[in-house]
């Protein structure tokens, strides 16, 4: 039947080209039951109307093979159908069964292919050309054409040493579930960014169970062609997730020891680059957008930090973390808007001074996770007012930002102490100076001040703060002074209705007020709470 067919070909050819332009075709052919066992032998059926299977003229439907993303090179083998029978679950069709053994290909288990089959009533090769609907899921029905996802559940895809991915693959995998995981053998993957423009996030993860979870979001593709200078189709985005080792690993193993730490993971170093052409651009901060990384501890604990390490300092900053233990065994995920070297510890501070206060708890608890440090190594000061410039430093590190770079305030000299940590605060919006241009970052804090900066970073977290004029005046509702918040009714409202914020006393909310390093790291614990920054 298969020289039948190929001496029937041209003049059916062009009969039916004829034909076509005359008459409109409705008639179609599609495939069913499309599947791939583990000994990668593809089976399945296409079935036909009965227009088709006339035109066929008792030939056999023909199948075409193509490497996916390569449909362009033609088919790298044909399959010939077997007629099966008439009816099925569709009415008025033909069903033609096939089977193809992908090894003998060269195929491996993460590649993808096309099946395209040879339609004689439209003359035509059907290619995925965006005309058409597909269905990417092993045993749906596609328009002409049929993608299989990875032998390993179509979201996963094995990534081998060389970190290539195939870009087709990638693509479909994402629309087809969204959310698509890459298992690691090496260091790193190459992203084709072309592959990365629909579906929602990329999960990568190595053997040893650290992972990296990339919203598509932060994957600027249109600024990265630009800032490479190729096209979309040459841009690759490489990740990068690397233990430390050697006198790298040393140098965080002797900063832990100089905090009176404990180490609780390996230091793992997350990179990322756009490539093409030769150049190389790094991408190290993601804006507004948190990020996860998953880190497998050494041991159970509850009470771990999860830390970014500068090489430069030698020292730690707090990293947002949260803690799960399962079967025993802890793993860290750790959030954070930008790439660097992050490990896990475990560190415990107290001070003399905190004894029997009512904050003790609460700021021995940040104090052990980087976030407020004390004034000496035994003393805290907890009922010392605390100034501008301490809060917007204190809100920086609970947010796990850099403090870093220059601010437009006219009072903020660059050689200060906090100049970093006010200008990384005013970029985020979290500080916002007075109309004269002026910040005053020695003057103390009022109550309504930090109230209002501990909304903005719980907005800069992504959290939803906007209250209703009812439900602002509802949380305010107890206490007699709130009249005199003036510009900061809404954020002290909003701050009040989260928890963060309690009155000085039932009936007073104090916005005017001084507010103590206590009532200030008290607010701050409060805050990573209600944004799920800790546990």
């Amino acid at each position: 039947m298969k020289k039948v067919f190929m001496r029937k070909t041209a003049a059916l050819l062009a009969t039916v080209m004829l034909v076509s332009m005359l008459v409109p075709m409705v008639a179609f052919a599609n495939f069913v039951g499309v599947t791939k066992d583990s000994a990668q032998v593809v089976t399945g059926q296409v079935y036909v109307d009965s227009d088709v299977y006339s035109a066929l003229n008792g030939d056999d439907v023909v199948i075409n093979v193509y490497r996916a993303g390569q449909e362009a090179a033609g088919p790298i083998t044909t399959v010939y159908t077997t007629y099966v029978s008439e009816g099925g679950s569709i009415t008025d069709s033909y069903y033609y069964s096939f089977e193809l053994d992908l090894n003998s290909l060269g195929f491996t288990s993460n590649e993808s292919l096309v099946l395209n089959y040879w339609n004689p009533v439209t003359s035509t090769y059907v290619y995925l050309d965006g005309t058409v609907d597909y269905t990417y899921s092993s045993g749906n029905i596609g328009g002409g054409g049929f993608f299989f996802a990875p032998s390993n559940g179509g979201s996963e895809i094995s990534v081998g040493s060389d970190g290539k991915v195939d870009a087709t693959a990638l693509a479909n995998a994402l629309k087809a579930y969204g959310d698509v995981t890459l298992k690691l053998s090496g260091d790193f993957v190459l992203l084709p960014a072309i592959a990365l423009t629909e579906g929602k996030s990329i999960t990568i993860v190595k053997a040893d169970g650290t992972s990296y979870k990339l919203p598509l979001s932060v994957f600027d593709l249109d600024g990265l062609t630009e800032s490479v200078g190729v096209e979309l189709k040459d841009l690759f985005i490489r990740v990068g997730i690397k233990a430390l080792a050697g006198d790298a690993a040393k140098a965080v193993t002797d900063a832990i020891a100089a905090i009176g730490g404990k180490s609780l993971s390996a230091a793992v170093e997350f990179t990322m680059t756009a490539e093409g052409n030769g150049k190389t651009v790094e991408v190290k901060n993601f804006g507004k957008t948190y990020v996860s990384r998953t880190i497998p501890l050494t041991e159970e604990s509850t009470t771990a930090v999860g830390v970014l390490f500068n090489p430069a300092s030698g020292k730690f900053s707090f990293v947002p973390t949260n803690l799960k233990t399962e079967n025993g065994k802890t793993t860290a995920t750790l959030k954070r808007n930008g790439n660097s070297i992050y490990t896990v510890i475990e560190v415990s501070k107290s001070f003399a001074d905190l004894e029997g206060h009512w904050a003790q708890a609460e700021v021995e608890a940040l104090a052990s996770k980087l976030v407020v440090e004390g004034t000496s190594a035994t003393t805290f000061e907890p009922r010392r007012n605390i100034t501008r410039a301490e809060f917007a430093a204190m809100i920086v590190r609970s947010l796990g930002l850099e403090a870093a770079g220059t601010s437009n305030f006219s009072d903020v000299s660059s050689n200060k102490w906090y100049a970093g940590a006010v200008a990384a605060a005013a970029e985020a919006g979290i500080v916002k100076g007075y109309g004269n241009g002026t910040f005053k970052p020695e003057a103390n804090i009022t109550r309504k001040e930090l109230a209002a900066m501990v909304v903005r970073a719980m907005e800069f977290a992504g959290t939803e703060t906007a209250l209703t004029d009812a439900e602002a005046n509802a949380a305010l509702a107890s206490f007699t002074d709130a009249g005199n918040l003036g510009w900061a009714k809404a954020e002290v409202a909003s701050a009040v209705d989260a928890g963060i914020v309690n009155g000085q006393s039932a009936t007073r909310v104090a916005g005017e007020a001084s507010a103590n390093r206590a009532e200030a790291a008290a607010m701050v614990l409060r805050f990573l709470t209600k944004v799920e920054f800790i546990d």
